[in-house]
C-alpha cells in the first residue's frame, strides 16, 4: 500500500469495490493496487459476470503491490433465480457459475444476499443453498444484512448452525433503521464490515456525509466488529472511497484501548 496508506491503523484489511472507475475489473484492479489491501468483485449481475473473459478479469493470483497481491473476495449476484418453493439447486448452481469466473484470484470468501419472503422461507432456502455450496466450494460464504432481512431475524445461532459467516453492511443497518441487529450480539461475529453513510435508505454515500447520529453509531459499531475483520469502503467511485478512509482511520484509532502507561506510578 501507498505511504498514506500504511500509516493506516487498518492497514492490510482495507478493501474497495472492483468499480470505483470506469473500466473493467482488471482496469480497476491496477488502479487499486497499493492503494488498499484487497478488493471486492462486485459479481452483481449474473448473466453479465458469466460473459467475463480474460479481458475483464486480472490475469491472477491479483495484481501485485508494494506489498503484496491485491486480494479479493466475491460479492455473489442480487438477482439469483431464488424460488417459490423449496428448490435452491438453479440458484446456487449459478452462483457458483459466477464465483468460478474468479478461481484464479483466488477469492477468501463470497457474499450472499438472502432471499425475499417470511423468515421460515428464507431459512429453508439458505440451508439447501448453505448445503449445496459447501458440496462444491470451499470459499466462505457469508450472509449479508439487507432491506428485506437483516440475518437476525433467521434465527441468533443460524448462520453459525449451517456452516454461514455474517458480512456487517453498516449502511444497511443504518438506512433501514435495523435496530434489533444492531442490539444484538451478530456485528462481534462479522468477517466484513460494508462501510457507507446511507443517505436516503441506502445511498452508499462516502463516509464523509454520516450525519452525527450516524457517526456516533459508527463509532460504536467499529469498537465491537472482530479485529480481524475486513473493512469495505462499499462507495462506487475512487474520490468517495478515498474521502471514506481518512474517517475510517479516525473511527479505528478511537476504538482503540488506550495505552497504559507502564511507567506509571502507583
Amino acid at each position: 500500500m501507498s505511504g498514506q496508506s500504511t500509516a493506516h491503523p487498518l492497514a492490510g484489511r482495507l478493501a474497495a469495490p472492483s468499480f470505483v472507475l470506469p473500466g473493467t475489473v482488471a482496469e480497476n484492479a491496477r488502479f487499486l493496487s497499493g492503494r488498499v489491501d484487497e478488493m471486492a468483485l462486485c459479481f452483481f449481475e449474473a448473466e453479465a459476470c458469466l460473459k467475463y473473459d480474460e479481458n475483464d478479469l486480472p490475469p491472477g493470483p491479483a495484481e501485485p503491490s508494494a506489498s503484496g497481491a491485491l486480494r479479493c473476495h466475491v460479492h455473489l449476484p442480487v438477482d439469483l433465480p431464488w424460488p417459490p418453493g423449496h428448490g435452491t439447486a438453479a440458484a446456487a448452481d449459478l452462483a457458483l457459475a459466477v464465483c468460478a469466473k474468479a478461481a484464479h484470484l483466488h477469492p477468501g470468501l463470497a457474499v450472499l444476499h438472502p432471499p425475499e419472503g417470511s423468515p421460515a422461507h428464507k431459512r429453508r432456502l439458505l440451508r439447501a443453498f448453505a448445503a449445496r455450496w459447501q458440496a462444491r466450494s470451499r470459499i466462505p460464504l457469508l450472509l449479508e444484512n439487507v432491506d428485506s432481512c437483516d440475518v437476525l431475524e433467521l434465527g441468533k445461532t443460524f448462520p453459525a448452525d449451517h456452516g454461514l459467516g455474517f458480512c456487517l453492511d453498516v449502511g444497511h443497518l443504518l438506512g433501514y433503521a435495523q435496530d434489533h441487529l444492531l442490539n444484538s450480539e451478530l456485528p462481534e461475529t462479522a468477517a466484513l464490515i460494508h462501510w457507507s453513510a446511507p443517505g436516503r435508505k441506502d445511498r452508499h454515500l462516502p463516509l464523509t456525509e454520516f450525519t452525527a447520529r450516524q457517526r456516533r453509531a459508527a463509532a460504536a459499531l467499529m469498537a465491537r466488529v472482530p479485529r480481524a475483520a475486513v473493512h469495505l469502503a462499499e462507495i462506487f467511485h475512487w474520490p468517495g472511497v478515498a474521502a471514506s478512509l481518512p474517517v475510517l482511520a479516525a473511527l479505528a484509532r478511537e476504538a482503540m484501548p488506550e495505552e497504559t502507561d507502564t511507567n506509571a506510578q502507583p
